[in-house]
C-alpha cells in the first residue's frame, strides 16, 4: 500500500493523528488549532487528559465540518491503586455524555477503554457498545490491552473491538499481539511512537528521563538512518510505525514540529533499515514507566 497524506485506516482515521497528553487545556487549544491549521484530521484526546475543554475550543473555533475531522478520545476506567472509583456500565455511558459536552461535539468517531484497569472492564464495554448504539460514538476499541484481555471480551460473546491503541516503537515491538490484531482485524493505532529519543518527555515531571540507559543503542541507530535519509530521528520513528501497517500519533507544542512530523510522506525506511529497527525490540514499554505500571500486565 502506498502511503499518502490522505491515506486512511480501514476506520476513516487518517494515518497520522495529532495527540494531546501533557498539554493543559491552554496549551491543548492553541496547540490543537495550529494542527488542525497544519492539516491533522485526526485528533486524539482523553478523560485522562484533563484537557477536552480547550481541544473542543479548538476545533470548533477552526470552523471547518464536522466530518472533516476524525476525533478519538477515551473513558478513564477508573483503578483501585490510585483510589480513583471504577466506572460501572451507567457511569460510562454518563462519561461520555460529560466528555461530549466538554468537547463540544454530538458524538467522537471512536471511544476506546483507556486501559485494562478496572475489575469492571467488561461492563464498561458493554457501556461502550450502548454509546455506540446511542450514536454518541462512531466505532469502539480498547488501548493498551494485550491479547488474553481482548479475548476475554470476544470470549463474553460481546461486539470485539475495532481498535486496540498501544505502545508501539523499536524498543516494543509486540511481535505476537501485532499478529493477533492482524488476524483478528483490529485496526492498530500506536502512541509514545518517539519514547526512543533522548528528548521524548524530557521537561520536568514528565518521566521521560525513566530507563534511559536502555535506548542508548537505539538512538545511535535511529540517528545513522535518520542522517542516511535525511530526515530527523523522529521523522524515522513515525515513519517505521506507519510502514508497519499502525496508524501514529505525534504531539508537540512547537509550531514548527507540530507540522513538520506531519511530513511523513516523502521518503520510505528501506527494507534492511526496517529490520535493523526491528533488531532493537526488547518489548520494553516506556510510556507508564514514570506510573510505576505496566497497563498491559495489570490483573
Amino acid at each position: 500500500m502506498v502511503l499518502t497524506e490522505t491515506s486512511t485506516n480501514p476506520l476513516g482515521m487518517p494515518v497520522v493523528g495529532f495527540g494531546t497528553y501533557q498539554l493543559n487545556s491552554e496549551q491543548a487549544e492553541s496547540c490543537v488549532a495550529q494542527a488542525l491549521s497544519a492539516g491533522y484530521r485526526h485528533i486524539d484526546s482523553a478523560a485522562g487528559y484533563n484537557n477536552e475543554a480547550g481541544t473542543g475550543r479548538a476545533i470548533r473555533s477552526s470552523g471547518m465540518d464536522r466530518n472533516q475531522i476524525f476525533i478519538t478520545t477515551k473513558l478513564f476506567p477508573g483503578y483501585q491503586q490510585w483510589g480513583a472509583p471504577e466506572k460501572n456500565y451507567q457511569q460510562t455511558i454518563d462519561a461520555l455524555k460529560q466528555q461530549l459536552s466538554d468537547l463540544q461535539l454530538d458524538y467522537v468517531d471512536l471511544y476506546l477503554i483507556h486501559a485494562p484497569l478496572s475489575e469492571l472492564r467488561l461492563e464498561q464495554w458493554q457501556g461502550l457498545m450502548e454509546l455506540q448504539k446511542l450514536g454518541l460514538t462512531r466505532h469502539i476499541g480498547v488501548s493498551n490491552y494485550n491479547e488474553d484481555k481482548i479475548l476475554e471480551i470476544q470470549n463474553a460473546g460481546l461486539a470485539k473491538p475495532a481498535a486496540n491503541q498501544i505502545e508501539f516503537h523499536p524498543l516494543c515491538t509486540r511481535v505476537p499481539l501485532s499478529g493477533f490484531m492482524q488476524r483478528e482485524s483490529i485496526v492498530p493505532i500506536a502512541y509514545s511512537s518517539l519514547a526512543p529519543l533522548a528528548t521524548w518527555r524530557m521537561e520536568a515531571g514528565q518521566g521521560g528521563e525513566v530507563m534511559a540507559e536502555i535506548k542508548v543503542e537505539a538512538q545511535r541507530l535511529i540517528s545513522e538512518i535518520a542522517a542516511n535519509l535525511n530526515v530527523s530521528a523522529a521523522k524515522v520513528l513515525l515513519r517505521w510505525g506507519l510502514q508497519h501497517g499502525y496508524s501514529v500519533l505525534t504531539k508537540s507544542s512547537n509550531p514548527d514540529r507540530i507540522r513538520a512530523n506531519r511530513e511523513l510522506f516523502d521518503f520510505h525506511i528501506p527494507a534492511s533499515a526496517m529490520q535493523r529497527l526491528d533488531e532493537l525490540n526488547q518489548d520494553q514499554a516506556l510510556a507508564w514507566a514514570a506510573n510505576g505500571i505496566n497497563p498491559m500486565e495489570v490483573s
